[in-house]
């Protein structure tokens, strides 16, 4: 199992990290039901106490680029940053730490419709995982913010509360 990381972030869009501390996300593993059909597995995502965010991966190619993608942005080159997600996103097309890492960075770049987008994928990969959840909220409602969408903040920021205290 390999480990990659979300660090605790500086920026505004980025505090929303500071949200999941000392949260533990739920994680569950590829089983086969009764009925035969296959329950798509997803990374088990872990909040640390120190801000930062831990996904496991069994795939190597997408912990290596997971990690070039942070060295990338911890250097201020979001450009490539968001080019090695993409491309960890083509390995692991279901991965809501990923979907929701690039809605992150998105917001960083003021691309609000994207950021929202992306949030939104992530919400759709992260099933019961009500840290995650959380925190793409925060990210929808940034983004609704920065372009001026009032009723969308609104009701973005009630799906927030609701994840906030689960």
């Amino acid at each position: 199992m390999i480990n990659y990381l979300i660090s605790p972030m500086v920026s505004a869009g980025r505090l929303l990290m500071v949200a999941l501390v000392a949260t533990v996300l739920s994680s569950c593993a590829s089983v086969q039901p009764d009925n035969g059909a296959k329950v798509v597995a997803r990374e088990p995502i872990i909040a640390r106490p120190d801000g930062s965010v831990r996904g496991d991966t069994g795939d190597q190619s997408v912990a290596r680029l997971w990690a070039s993608a942070e060295r990338a942005r911890e250097n201020g080159k979001d450009a490539i940053a968001l080019e090695l997600l993409y491309e960890a996103l083509e390995l692991s097309p279901q991965s809501a730490l990923l979907w929701s890492r690039a809605a992150e960075i998105q917001l960083d770049n003021l691309e609000a419709s994207l950021a929202e987008s992306y949030a939104t994928k992530s919400n759709a990969f992260a099933l019961d995982n009500q840290p995650l959840l959380y925190r793409n909220w925060l990210i929808i409602e940034h983004a609704r913010d920065m372009r001026g969408d009032l009723l969308g903040v609104r009701s973005a920021h009630k799906k927030v509360q609701q994840y906030q205290y689960q």
